[in-house]
């Protein structure tokens, strides 16, 4: 069947689909691209300040820009009292963060993150952490939330030490869960270990989740689509098919 270009045949239905999914199709694609730029200027950064000598924990601006900022902290830890973060997976197996308070020799309150522990296999039978005594002298690097975690389910915690929470980014929620007493001052960030250091499990961190290139790929994608439905919305509108021959019936 032949086809041939036509004058233009304006179908409002078709043009009103266009003019919504085009700049949707668009837009994600450019979003894709600037969390591209993102998640490059965040390794950069990760990278950057890999390179520092720790800083004392105390001397730090808790208002300032302190994501992956190299500390030492010197003090106790809370073994009796501590968190695990829930669904955490190394390798296939499923798994928990250990965040244990850790007292400062100058009275400071600090979240640490020890790192990853495997599950036991029963959600019932939560895994026992190693006593860490005495005082200690840490190294690690400041974590600060990129954004808000998916929270699945109840959220709140149950009686009992250790307690299984979702999320362990912030230092006042610890605190609260932990039981902090009133005037203690508490650092706002939690603090993930530096590979050596007293207490240390498995570091399985990543910097970020998606690499830079797969939302390039993504981008790619959307734009892609926005392509083809302009060509489809130009075909449909411009090209159109021949009247069919008329069967002559078969009673004629």
């Amino acid at each position: 069947m032949r086809q041939a270009l036509g004058k233009y045949r304006f179908d409002w239905k078709l043009t009103l689909m266009c003019l919504l999914l085009l700049p949707l199709l668009l837009r994600l694609g450019f979003w894709q691209l600037s969390r591209e730029e993102e998640k490059r200027e965040l390794q950069a950064l990760y990278e950057e300040r890999l390179q520092r000598l720790p800083v004392p924990l105390e001397s730090l601006d808790a208002g300032s820009d302190l994501q992956y900022v190299p500390v030492s902290i010197q003090g106790r830890f809370d073994n009796s009292r501590y968190f695990l973060l829930d669904n955490r997976v190394h390798e296939g197996r499923v798994g928990y963060e250990a965040i244990v308070p850790f007292l400062s020799s100058s009275g400071l309150v600090v979240f640490v993150n020890r790192g990853w522990l495997p599950g036991t296999g029963d959600r019932q039978r939560l895994p026992v952490l190693d006593a860490v005594e005495g005082e200690v002298q840490l190294e690690g690097n400041v974590h600060v939330p990129l954004g808000s975690a998916l929270r699945l389910g109840d959220t709140s915690p149950g009686p009992g030490w250790p307690k299984l929470v979702q999320e362990a980014d912030s230092g006042a929620v610890l605190a609260e869960l932990w039981g902090a007493e009133q005037g203690q001052v508490v650092f706002p960030w939690t603090v993930r270990l530096a590979a050596g250091s007293p207490a240390v499990l498995l570091r399985n961190w990543t910097v970020v989740n998606t690499g830079p290139e797969k939302h390039r790929a993504y981008a790619v994608q959307w734009f892609a689509m926005a392509t083809a439905l302009v060509l489809l919305y130009l075909y449909y509108s411009f090209v159109h098919r021949e009247n069919p021959p008329v069967r002559e019936s078969d009673d004629a």
